[in-house]
């Protein structure tokens, strides 16, 4: 893997680190600095500053307010993941607290597709008659479930933080901005309606910032820099049981707990079964509920694990088959539609291309595709839309539907205009570097001052650095299987010497070639290790290179 350094020139004292760190994230002055390390509390936050209209915000509230008055049914219109779900909780609790049970609904991935469509509605109206129908995180292209509602003399709002197209749809009121989450667009009209509300769901709001993979900074780091404090004493008896159950310390969330703890589990439920029981345990407040639920999410999370790792096996098959392509495209009837954004981003990972997972089924072919930095994949799938049934997405995320028995020639389309468009610099695998640390930085000090960078995410990655040379003192695997590797690796400068441990997930298998004494360089997040109140520095390694 290349190694692409940010700056050539290594800092050598903690100012010159914490200033280069800033200028690459793009925060040169005083107000952006402080704006930054001190991120406004997000109920001061002016609409403005977040790409939202505040007559429209008011347009909305007046037709929510003028629901309560009249006593109409509200339907809440959600998605199926962790950022759908949390959307339609924070609206769904907002709308509670000025006077109205709205009925939330969340589409069944299976049954219903994406987003507000046609067969979606008509779920709606079977279970619900309402006079007023708001879509959370969706809806900013579904221009003829749009047309039908008000056909059928429905008042809508829309609100959603998806690409749009050159027309909007026919919503009475459109919110949309695309510089927060679904979340985010929820929070602003839930606070809107009731800072009180709002204030209690900046939980929810952070979990789906980081779940769906927002820049952290601005206004989105202040969601999740505030939503992590109210995170750690959430009053959410769901949340809190699943975290106990994965034994989270409440004191030490973070970005990781969101990725790797409760956003995979929110998730699940909307890939493999329905989404509703996610929400229902951020919702809850019943104890005895929110066990039931945790074990419901956890067991689906488990199969939703192995459901990818056979899919990933079998896609590994065709792997030849791409490999000159400048795009990955893989389809089987076998795929579960629920799984392929998760093996369209393995894929992604594995071979720094863009990816598309397709789930064939007898009518319609379901698509999610992921993709690399530098390749706009909504607007690459946007070039074949005359072959597809629908398309929509991030420019790194996406998904369409299409008839099978057009797959063969929108798969040769996406491989032709990616070859055209895609340059081979681009799928290039690189691990970017902030800077070689000088061997005098390596201290626990330096690990303390960089978590005053946190939360991580993006826009705001953690800090990557490189090594020195150093010797291989110790190598072994570590974990199930062997799959991770432990390293001791000794630095030795002028009358300096420091000996460093190392954490290398998923590379266990280097274990044997790394022979005490060998030379060896390495890149890296300087971290801190807590162990029986002893505080230790660690490196968690994320690329090596042995130099002799």
């Amino acid at each position: 893997m290349h190694w692409q350094y940010t700056t050539s020139t290594p800092p050598q004292d903690i100012g010159q680190l914490k200033e280069m760190l800033l200028r690459h994230r793009g925060l040169a002055t005083q107000a952006d600095q402080e704006a930054f390390f001190h991120p406004t509390s997000p109920l001061e936050i002016a609409l403005s500053e977040v790409g939202l209209e505040e007559k429209k915000i008011d347009k909305a509230v007046q037709r929510i307010l003028l629901a309560k008055e009249q006593g109409e049914e509200v339907v809440i219109f959600g998605d199926y993941d962790a950022d759908g779900v949390c959307s339609t909780a924070i609206l769904w609790e907002a709308l509670r607290a000025v006077g109205i049970i709205a009925k939330p609904f969340l589409p069944h991935r299976e049954k219903h597709g994406y987003g507000l469509t046609i067969r979606s509605l008509t779920a709606v109206l079977e279970e619900h008659t309402p006079q007023l129908l708001i879509t959370v995180d969706n809806g900013i292209v579904a221009h003829q479930a749009f047309a039908e509602l008000k056909k059928r003399g429905i008042d809508t709002i829309l609100t959603d933080h998806h690409v749009c197209e050159s027309e909007l749809p026919c919503a009475d009121v459109i919110v949309h901005t695309t510089q927060v989450c679904g979340s985010g667009v929820a929070w602003f009209l839930a606070r809107a309606l009731s800072k009180e509300s709002a204030k209690q769901s900046l939980d929810l709001a952070a979990i789906a910032t980081v779940a769906d993979q927002m820049p952290l900074l601005k206004t989105n780091r202040a969601l999740v820099v505030h939503g992590i404090e109210s995170l750690k004493k959430t009053k959410r008896v769901g949340l809190q049981v699943l975290m106990a159950r994965a034994a989270i310390d409440p004191q030490k969330i973070s970005t990781d707990t969101i990725n790797f703890v409760i956003a995979p589990r929110l998730n699940a439920m909307g890939r493999l079964k329905h989404s509703l029981n996610a929400l229902r345990l951020v919702c809850t407040t019943s104890m005895e509920r929110a066990d039931e639920l945790v074990d419901e999410l956890n067991h689906t999370n488990e199969a939703r694990q192995e459901l990818t790792m056979e899919m990933i096996e079998h896609a590994l098959l065709q792997a030849s088959r791409w490999e000159k392509e400048h795009i990955i495209v893989v389809a089987s009837t076998e795929y579960h539609e629920g799984v392929i954004g998760l093996l369209a981003g393995r894929l992604m990972e594995e071979y720094s291309k863009p990816a598309i997972a397709i789930a064939v089924g007898e009518k319609v072919a379901k698509a999610s595709a992921r993709s690399v930095a530098g390749v706009n994949i909504i607007e690459l799938i946007r070039q074949v839309r005359d072959d597809l049934l629908e398309a929509g997405g991030h420019p790194m995320a996406a998904g369409f539907a299409a008839e099978p028995s057009k797959l063969e020639s929108i798969t040769a389309r996406l491989e032709t205009l990616a070859r055209q468009q895609i340059t081979d610099e681009l799928l290039a695998a690189r691990l970017t570097v902030e800077s070689e640390l000088p061997l005098h930085l390596l201290t626990l000090n330096t690990a303390e001052e960089l978590q005053l960078f946190a939360p991580f995410g993006q826009g705001n990655p953690e800090p990557i650095f490189a090594s020195p040379p150093g010797v291989v003192l110790m190598a072994t695997e570590i974990g199930r299987e062997g799959k991770h590797l432990r390293l001791e690796v000794g630095f030795e400068l002028e009358s300096k010497r420091l000996t460093l441990n190392c954490i290398a997930w998923g590379l266990g298998s280097l274990a044997k070639e790394l022979t005490v004494g060998s030379q060896i360089e390495l890149a890296g997040c300087l971290s801190i290790n807590e162990w029986k109140s002893r505080r230790t520095l660690q490196l968690m390694v994320k690329d090596l290179k042995q130099t002799s």
